[in-house]
This record gives C-alpha cells, sequence and structure tokens, in this order.
C-alpha cells in the first residue's frame, strides 16, 4: 500500500512537472511551441521514461497502471526480465529529474531510450529530402501530443481543442505518409518499408487516443490526457526501433 501511495506522488508530480515544462517552453519560444525547444542531438536522441516502480508480477503492474492512468499518467507496462510501469516521457533528462526530486520517489527511477538519427547514406541523392521530410513526423507527433497533454491537465486546453489539434496532427502525418509513399514507390531498399510502417503506426497511435464521454470533465481531460501519454511513449519506443532499422 505504501508503495502505491508513493507511486501517487510520483504521478501527480509527474503531471505538474510536464505542465509547468510546457508553459516554460512556450514562453522561451517566443509562442512558437514545443518543437522550436526540443533539443536534438547530431547522431543520437535521447528521451527519459519515468518508471515508477517494477514488478514480477504482472497483475501488479497492470493494476499499478491503472491507477497510474486514473492521474493522468501515462501506465503504460514495459515487459522484460520485469513489468515497469512508465509515468511518463520526457525529452530532457532534467525534467524527468525534478519529478524525482520532488516526490516520494521510493523505488523510481528513470530510463533512458536512444534513438538513433540516420545519415541517410542508404537513400540516393533525390530522395533523401524525401526522407527527411518523410522523418518529421516524430518530432511533430511528440511535441503535439506532449503539449496537449500537459494542457489537459492543466486546464488551458479543452477537450474539443484538443479534438481538434489532434485532427489537424493526423492530417499532417497522413500528408507526409502520402508523399512518401508516391515518391518511393519504386524504391527496393528496406529502409524505405521500415519508414512506411512507421508512419502507419503513428497514424494508428493517434487514432487510439480515447476521450471518454462519460465521465465528469476533470476526469474526462485526465483521461486523455492519460491515453496521449501512453501513445507517446509508444511512440517513442516505435522511434527508437525505426532509428535502429535505418
Amino acid at each position: 500500500m505504501r508503495k502505491i501511495d508513493k507511486q501517487n506522488v510520483l504521478v501527480v508530480a509527474a503531471v505538474v512537472l510536464c505542465f509547468m515544462t510546457t508553459l516554460g517552453i512556450c514562453y522561451f519560444a517566443g509562442g512558437s511551441g514545443i518543437l522550436s525547444a526540443i533539443n536534438f542531438g547530431e547522431n543520437e536522441e535521447k528521451y527519459y521514461l519515468l518508471i515508477g516502480g517494477a514488478y514480477e508480477d504482472i497483475s501488479l503492474a497492470r493494476a499499478s497502471a491503472e491507477l497510474i492512468c486514473s492521474r493522468g499518467g501515462a501506465g503504460y507496462v514495459l515487459t522484460g526480465d520485469t513489468h515497469e510501469v512508465v509515468l511518463a516521457v520526457y525529452a530532457s533528462r532534467e525534467d524527468a529529474e525534478a519529478v524525482l526530486n520532488n516526490g516520494s520517489s521510493g523505488g523510481a527511477y528513470i530510463k533512458e531510450v536512444n534513438v538513433k538519427r540516420s545519415e541517410l547514406k542508404w537513400a540516393d541523392k533525390e530522395s533523401r529530402k524525401t526522407v527527411e521530410n518523410a522523418l518529421e513526423y516524430f518530432p511533430l507527433a511528440f511535441g503535439v501530443l506532449y503539449e496537449l497533454s500537459n494542457g489537459l491537465n492543466g486546464k488551458i486546453v479543452t477537450i474539443a481543442d484538443a479534438k481538434t489539434r489532434v485532427a489537424v496532427l493526423r492530417s499532417q502525418i497522413e500528408e507526409k505518409r502520402s508523399i512518401f509513399n508516391s515518391a518511393t514507390r519504386d524504391k527496393s531498399a528496406s529502409q524505405y518499408t521500415e519508414i512506411k510502417l512507421a508512419l502507419v503506426t503513428a497514424l494508428a497511435l493517434i487514432d487510439n487516443i480515447e476521450y471518454s464521454t462519460r465521465l465528469s470533465s476533470a476526469e474526462t481531460e485526465a483521461a486523455a490526457a492519460s491515453s496521449m501519454r501512453y501513445q507517446l511513449v509508444q511512440l517513442v519506443l516505435c522511434r527508437s526501433a525505426l532509428g535502429d532499422a535505418l
């Protein structure tokens, strides 16, 4: 029971930290949004999963995940040697560490996810711009979903606004997918296929965002924010796998 209480504190801290981070980013970026403030290295990007706890019993992990989801956290169960429950994903270690420092961390810890950046040597010269445009799906989707999930928890974004923004995001990624598919129709290298699959996966993750209408206003916003954070974790893990493939 004490472990669950500590996780509750961490979830709240994660939600608040995400919200404050978004406000700070938007302020310092001069209103240009979160995308301009995410720092991507030359050869590798790093993302940070805040893990609320690890369990040997999958049923305990799922119970913890459900509790986390009800409070607006991701509640994503990462399976491996143990079953780790993810609270949220961050683009900077400092933000993830701030949650650990501000809450009763208990057994919480940070797990790093590396995303390799391909030099695109496998792509012919005429296709490189097309490939680069297609790969922009990831920072675009990450930025929008991160900002919206925080805005919902911070009561500065309504469900209606979130649905509209997500619909626009989906259209943007669908356009990238259509352009890429058309431009690479005759390309046989496996990397082109991997990118096509990544674009389809990103669209599927966006379509999987849930907006419950049977709950109170606050519960609906928390549920939508949780769903977005859940998809964000999957988005990062899928992009990491794509980086390895490229």
